[in-house]
Parts: C-alpha cells; structure tokens; sequence
C-alpha cells in the first residue's frame, strides 16, 4: 500500500505532532509514504531525519515562494506532478491547507479532520476521517453520507524504557528542587489553551507548586509579563517547543490541559501514557476521555478558582495522584496505543481501496 500525505502547517502543534506518529507507525507497519510538506516547516526538518520521501510544496503562497525561489511553482503543480511519480494508491490531507490541494482524478482521496473545520475546504475528499465522534457528527450534520465519515482516534506511542532517567535534570534545568511540585502544561501559547488561567492559579497556590509551560507561540510575551505582575515569575519556566514529551513527562508531578477548547486532546494521552496525573477542563473530547477521579480530575473551563483547586487536590492527595495515574494508563493501555490506531488506519485504507455502493466519488457534497 502506498499513501501520499499533503500538510501545509508551518509550526509545530498537537495535528502536526500526531501526522508524525502516525507517519512513523504506519511505515513501521510496512506502508509506503510520501510526504508533500512546507518548506522550513517543523515538520519538514523532522522528515528530514527519516527514511519518509519528502517533496516540499508552497502551501504557504507568495512567502513560501518568495522565501524559496527555487520553489516549482502552484502547490497544486507539485501535488499531481508527485502524484505522477509516487502513484500513491490513496491520498490523504491535513486539515484546510491539505485539503484544498486533494488531486482529482482516479486515486482515492481522504481528509484528517482534528477540529471542526468548515467543510467547504473538503469538498475534494472521498472521504473524511474525524478523531473524535463529534467531529464526524459535525460532518454528517453538515452533509456528508454518515458511510463515509470515519472515527478513527488518535495514539500516543509508549515511552522508551528509560524515560523517567531524564527526570532530575529536567527538573534541575527548570530550576525545580526534590520538594516542589511540578507542573507541566504542553501546547501552543495560545489563548484558546489557557496558560494565563495557569499564571491566574499559580498566584493563589502555595509557593513550592512550579510550573513549565512548554510550547512556543503567540502569547510567550505577554505570558512572561503576566507572570511578573502577578508576582509568580520565578515560579513560572518557558521550556520552549520540546519535539518529545518524556523529559517534561519524567519531570512533572502533574500535567495540566486548562484548555478553553479542545476537539479531542492529545495531551491527555500523552499523560495517561507516561502515568502522570492529569487535570483537564471540562471541555470538548477532554471531558469525553476523562473519568473524573478515575482517569484525571475534572474542572471548570475557563475559571482559574477551579484549577487552583484541582491542582490542590492532586499536590496534597498523594492517593488521589496514583488513582488516576493508574486510571489513565489503563485507558490508554486499552483505547489509545500505536498498535491500534495505525491498525484501524490501514483497515480503513482498504476500506477506501475497495469501492461499494456506499462509495463514489461523485457523491460528493
């Protein structure tokens, strides 16, 4: 089986974060791939380092060409001439900017929804694959034939074996002692992710609770004058975009997702596989994965009061820690391991490989 791959994104983030996974896992599993990415994009530098062909396509316009002269011309151009050499057996986009840029013509197409995403950028696509069931019922409700609407969910690959032995120099270069309790939240600095309710929080918390807030993004600048004007800023690190979770996951003693919106959360798997204690805002695919005090503890979206006091719970209720620790890493032992996921993705490439009549393409909404 052969599957080209069409994503544009530029920086790193939970969808890019996942293609990646999902490239490693299913050439693990002996699919062949091709990768049609954007130029001095993060994801092009870590293709870079495997054995995954990658064409670089300017999904970004005039500045990618601008930037990149040497650049062929019309993403489109590149994705059929790609589509030529490669003759991919299916061809899958990421998200508005892959989508728009499906090739028409006889292979088939499917498109990787993470949000809800206006659907007229997906008019291209056979198929959609959702992963979450909201998203594929935004689908089907805005007009796609619930057959070819798909749920497949995300995974977190299992840590190596020796992930926690980046703990205590983690910890040490966040400036983090053996008495603190530590903090990690891991996203985009984003409003929609809610590190200043974090910042918020932290003010009313006892002084050896620590945070990292790990990620790059639009909000670092006012975050740090957040911190300062709340006086919690020597309490407060910014790790930067780290390319794995172990060393912030072998440093934290809690990992936090305050999110104001949150389609699925790859977050929360990542704690779940790593065993860390998770408390999440009760928002979106969050509140769907999580069992309150079971596999996480649940709060409030959007109220720095109820975060402060979910992450008390989980700072002074050692029990509390190990429940939902072991709660989690069941439920992604279970539900949420590269095994199964990437296995459901190959059934589903055959599944498109073989037309039925619950399948053409000119069904199309």
């Amino acid at each position: 089986m052969k599957v080209l791959h069409l994503i544009g994104a530029a920086n790193p983030g939970g969808a890019e974060t996942f293609a990646l996974r999902l490239f490693d896992g299913l050439a693990h599993a002996g699919v062949a791939q091709h990768v049609c990415a954007r130029p001095r994009s993060w994801l092009a530098g870590q293709l870079a380092t495997r054995p995954i062909p990658t064409t670089l396509a300017p999904f970004g316009g005039w500045l990618d060409q601008h930037l990149h002269p040497l650049l062929p011309w019309g993403t489109q151009a590149v994705v059929n001439a790609t589509v030529r050499t490669f003759a991919p057996d299916v061809v899958m986009a990421w998200m508005n900017r892959g989508a728009v840029f499906l090739p028409r013509g006889a292979v088939p197409t499917v498109a990787r929804l993470g949000g809800f995403y206006p659907l007229k950028y997906y008019r291209r696509a056979d198929w959609l694959v959702g992963n979450t069931q909201a998203i594929c019922d935004h689908c089907v409700a805005h007009g796609w034939p619930r057959p070819r609407v798909r749920h497949i969910g995300n995974f977190t690959p299992a840590p190596p074996s020796t992930w926690r032995a980046a703990r205590d120099a983690t910890r040490a270069a966040w400036g983090w002692g053996p008495a603190d309790v530590g903090v990690v939240q891991m996203g985009r600095l984003h409003p929609v992710k809610g590190a200043d309710l974090t910042l918020a929080a932290l003010a009313t918390l006892p002084a050896h609770i620590k945070v990292a807030l790990v990620g790059t993004g639009p909000l670092r600048d006012a975050l740090e004058a957040q911190a300062r004007a709340l006086g919690v800023a020597d309490r407060v690190t910014f790790p930067g975009w780290m390319d794995t979770v172990d060393a912030a996951a072998a440093a934290a003693d809690i990992w936090l997702a305050p999110s104001r919106h949150e389609p699925l959360g790859n977050t929360v798997l990542d704690a779940w596989a790593h065993s860390v204690p998770i408390a999440a805002s009760r928002v979106g695919g969050m509140a769907v994965l999580i069992e309150p005090d079971v596999s996480g503890v649940l709060f409030a979206p959007d109220d720095a009061p109820a975060l402060a006091h979910a992450l008390l719970r989980l700072a002074t209720d050692a029990a509390l820690r190990t429940r939902v620790a072991q709660g989690g890493h069941a439920a992604w032992q279970r539900d949420f391991r590269a095994e199964k996921i990437v296995a459901d993705y190959i059934n589903f490439f055959e599944t498109v490989l073989t037309p039925t009549k619950d399948y053409a393409p000119h069904d199309r909404p």
